[in-house]
């Protein structure tokens, strides 16, 4: 059952990676000229993320194709997958509350049109990316051990 969870988790981690590094390549492919495949991978992640330019990084005068939120959490979710692959991921309670009151303050604050700006967003995306993982790897370590018993 480990060797599922690992392939699970290195799979969650790959996913994420293609994400970010998909997003952020954009802004170069259309600043060299490559504006089929940048306007292709912005396309593909519109299905996840709702692009805003103005809630997005920029790079060489064109905005990344996932807003500084998005981008944090997966970032953050193809680090954190490989810290638990290695089960270096634990987040007693009381600390994983705090960042989920941290992250829901954030949305809040968005959602009443309080500019939090994107630096405050990519570093809450970057603690959802670990509360994801962290929630995953507990639900698989759960499994793990339901399944040896």
């Amino acid at each position: 059952m480990k060797y599922i969870k690992n392939t699970l988790i290195i799979l969650f981690a790959l996913y994420s990676g293609f994400f970010w590094l998909g997003a952020l390549s954009t802004p170069f492919l259309s600043h060299y000229g490559n504006y089929e495949l940048s306007a292709k991978l912005n396309y593909l992640f519109s299905c996840s993320c709702h692009q805003n330019p103005e809630r997005s990084f920029w790079f060489l005068g064109y905005p990344v194709s996932l807003c500084a939120r998005c981008l944090g959490v997966y970032i953050s979710v193809t680090f954190s997958c490989f810290l638990a692959l290695f089960n270096k991921i634990k987040i007693n309670f009381k600390i994983f509350i705090l960042l989920t009151l941290v992250c829901f303050t954030d949305i809040i604050l968005n959602l009443l049109h309080i500019n939090t700006g994107n630096i405050t967003r990519f570093s809450v995306g970057i603690i959802m990316g670990l509360l994801i993982t962290t929630i995953l790897n507990f639900i698989l370590n759960i499994r793990r051990k339901n399944y040896e018993n």
